[in-house]
C-alpha cells in the first residue's frame, strides 16, 4: 500500500473535535462549534451553561456543502449551570458539517455557553 493511501486512511482513523472559547450569549442565534466530519460515522455535542441564574437555548444544524445548513436537533433550553448533549443517529452522520447555534433563553438574560463537538469513525 502506497504512502498516500495509508495517510489518507489514517486521517480518516483520526477523530476531530471543536472546543471553541467559553461564549457569552446575545438575543440572537450565533453559530458555534463548527465541525468537519467528513469520513466520520459518529458525531456528538456537549453544551453546558456555566451561568448561575441564567438559561441559554441550543440548537444543532447540519450541512452536507457548507452553505445551506438544516436543523436536526430542535431548539432546546439548558437552564443555569445544566448541561446537555446530542448524539447524531446514523442517518444525520451523514452529512459533512456541523454547528451548534446558541442564544439568550430571555433577551439580555445571557448565559455562558460551553461547547465541545467529537467526530470519529
Amino acid at each position: 500500500m502506497s504512502e498516500a493511501r495509508m495517510t489518507e486512511i489514517l486521517e480518516t482513523l483520526n477523530p476531530v473535535s471543536t472546543t471553541p472559547v467559553n461564549y457569552t450569549t446575545t438575543a440572537s442565534y450565533v453559530d458555534i462549534g463548527k465541525l468537519d466530519a467528513a469520513g466520520k460515522t459518529r458525531v456528538v455535542y456537549t453544551i453546558a451553561n456555566l451561568h448561575a441564574t441564567n438559561g441559554i437555548k441550543w440548537k444543532v444544524l447540519a450541512s452536507i456543502d457548507d452553505s445551506t445548513y438544516v436543523e436536526l436537533e430542535a431548539e432546546a433550553t439548558v437552564a443555569g449551570l445544566a448541561s446537555s448533549s446530542w448524539i447524531a443517529d446514523a442517518t444525520e452522520a451523514s452529512y459533512r458539517y456541523f454547528k451548534c447555534q446558541v442564544k439568550d433563553e430571555v433577551g439580555a438574560a445571557h448565559g455562558t455557553a460551553q461547547i465541545r463537538g467529537y467526530a470519529k469513525m
